[in-house]
């Protein structure tokens, strides 16, 4: 059978026996001639290079270790950051399973195996399927240095890839052209609408997370408005609903920066600042200038938050995965000398507007990262850290960890950090809970509250810190994720705060992870924040208040805005 490719504004990837893949015209190979690359470790399972397709089959997966088996499809070229990389992976799945896996990940094919884009779930099927991958580079890919890497040892599969074309486009191509993969249908344990753990979980919010409130009426004079109609309406949550934020946004007079500043007023009740108070922002080598405009953006921002009674989170004082500023410098006594400067110099700055510091991020990291705990002389940088700035500040610390809920060495070893530093009489106050989760692991709301009780044993607090879900066209699945784990979070007594790791597509590092789109036109896991935050967990009441003036109610905690007649509204914080 002979197998057309028409000269139209796409081109056609010919699948004789399949249908042709239409991919958008201008791509530049950048695959090469290199072979495919086919591994799995002895425990996983069995890498086979057959005649026509490479083979790996999974008898022993292990969710925490998709690495453990790949398939490899070297880059010769060079992609510049912004570029689209299109990769279309031919596959299929063998054996019994209905459905196979891969995540496919654009990175160095060599230690420390950094990314360079968003690790993508790719659903392979039982016949030959032609499946496209799009990665943005977020920074440049070294020629030569990078690979497409399909990981397979999550699930028990066997897979065959016959091929893997790379196609690198212009950052200016638009990305609605490319074709889109052919995906297997995706849940999560307990998403079904009578689920018995989500039935239990709300009546502990209902029981567990009201208080009974007391207010004292006051005329201006001073004197106990006895007998009066008041109205209170929860404006400010004292659980800590929030999201990463901006200081630009916070600070910035654009119609954007308006609307940003909206929906935080109307939802949250705490935020943390998404990269403004890390180390990175705080450089030796900025001039005064730019120091001045960092220190008036983040003071203005500062100041709304406080006027609007919404708490602060800090985040953080050091990183011990080696963050982007210090990657380059190879003396340690040098990023030493840096980073205890630059910890002083942002506690002082702070002083007393954030309620928690995230004294340590990323102690276990992801798989490869480059560590600065493991550079001689930097071994326990952590613990000076620690040490440096307990005196200078007395909110609780908090250790930051992602992927806590996956079984595996990030939740192991954060478990074994927490108990190490808490042994060595370096307190620590709380666990920082990134939570980024991908479609290709959504751990059930019961297998959250299981983690959450592990970690309860070692800390006192816990906070979801960094949420955000990425599916593939499948927002329906995203809302009711994001619903059951605000739900799960919101019911266990462990948790003190759950924020977004940002909510606006125009300020956000993962845009199709945001809430609201750039035109600020709302998506379904935004709808759901507006449904159980601001509707749903809402207290208003309509009460008359006793012989002294008190009015008594039961309701969520926080901060309430109070009218009554004969006097001005008011936002206040009741007894509880």
């Amino acid at each position: 059978m002979r197998c057309l490719i028409l000269p139209t504004v796409f081109s056609l990837i010919p699948l004789c026996g399949l249908r042709a893949l239409q991919v958008p015209a201008g791509g530049d190979d950048v695959r090469g001639e290199a072979p495919l690359a086919v591994y799995a470790s002895s425990s996983a399972g069995k890498a086979e290079n057959l005649k026509a397709v490479q083979r790996i089959t999974i008898t022993n997966p292990d969710p925490a270790k998709a690495y453990s088996a790949q398939f490899t499809a070297p880059i010769t070229g060079e992609i510049a950051k912004g570029e689209h990389v299109l990769a279309i992976i031919k596959a299929r799945l063998v054996g019994e399973s209905e459905a196979g896996e891969v995540l496919a990940k654009l990175q160095l094919k060599a230690e420390p195996y950094t990314s360079f884009g968003s690790t993508t779930g790719v659903s392979i099927f039982r016949e030959w399927t032609e499946q496209p991958v799009l990665f943005t580079a977020d920074a440049d890919v070294p020629e030569g240095k990078a690979a497409v890497v399909l990981l397979c040892g999550q699930k028990k599969q066997s897979l065959e890839v016959e091929s893997i074309r790379v196609l690198r486009y212009p950052a200016k191509t638009d990305a609605r052209d490319f074709p889109k993969a052919r995906l297997a249908k995706r849940s999560y344990a307990g998403r079904e609408p009578d689920a018995p753990w989500r039935k239990a979980a709300l009546e502990r919010i209902e029981q567990h997370r009201k208080s009974n409130l007391s207010l004292i009426m006051r005329d201006e004079a001073g004197r106990p408005m006895a007998g009066t109609e008041v109205k209170l309406s929860l404006r400010r949550h004292a659980f800590g609903f929030g999201s990463a934020v901006t200081a630009k946004h916070l600070s910035g007079e654009s119609e954007d920066d308006r609307r940003y500043r909206e929906i935080i007023d109307r939802l949250f009740s705490i935020v943390v600042f998404e990269n403004d108070l890390k180390d990175g922002n705080w450089s030796p080598d900025f001039d005064e200038k730019r120091k001045a405009q960092r220190n008036e953006e983040l003071n203005r921002a500062f100041d709304w938050l406080s006027e609007h009674h919404i708490s602060v989170r800090g985040h953080y004082l050091m990183q011990v995965a080696t963050p982007f500023n210090l990657q380059d410098i190879k003396d340690s006594a040098v990023i030493r000398e840096r980073t205890l400067t630059s910890v002083k110099e942002r506690l002082d700055f702070v002083k007393d507007r954030v309620t928690e510091w995230d004294v340590i991020n990323h102690p276990i990291a992801w798989n490869g990262a480059d560590m600065l705990n493991k550079r001689p002389g930097l071994e326990h940088l952590d613990r000076e850290i620690f040490t440096l700035a307990r005196p200078m500040t007395k909110v609780p610390f908090f250790v930051n960890e992602d992927q806590v809920f996956r079984p595996g060495p990030q939740h192991d070893e954060t478990l074994s950090y927490i108990k190490a530093l808490n042994d060595a009489g370096l307190t620590v106050a709380g666990l920082g809970n990134q939570a980024h989760f991908h479609e290709s692991y959504l751990p059930s709301p019961e297998h959250l509250l299981e983690v959450t009780d592990q970690f309860a044993r070692v800390v006192p607090h816990q906070s979801i810190t960094e949420y955000d879900i990425v599916t593939t066209e499948d927002e329906e699945l995203a809302a009711d994720y994001t619903r059951d784990v605000l739900i799960s979070v919101f019911s266990h007594p462990a948790y003190t705060s759950f924020l977004l790791w940002g909510f606006w597509e125009g300020s956000h590092w993962k845009p199709e992870a945001a809430s609201w789109n750039k035109d600020w036109s709302i998506r379904q896991r935004g709808a759901v924040l507006e449904e159980w935050i601001g509707r749903r967990w809402h207290t208003e009441v309509t009460l008359r208040t006793d012989a002294e003036g008190c009015a008594k109610w039961r309701g969520f905690p926080g901060w309430y805005e109070v009218q009554a007649k004969g006097m001005k509204p008011s936002v206040v914080k009741p007894s509880w």
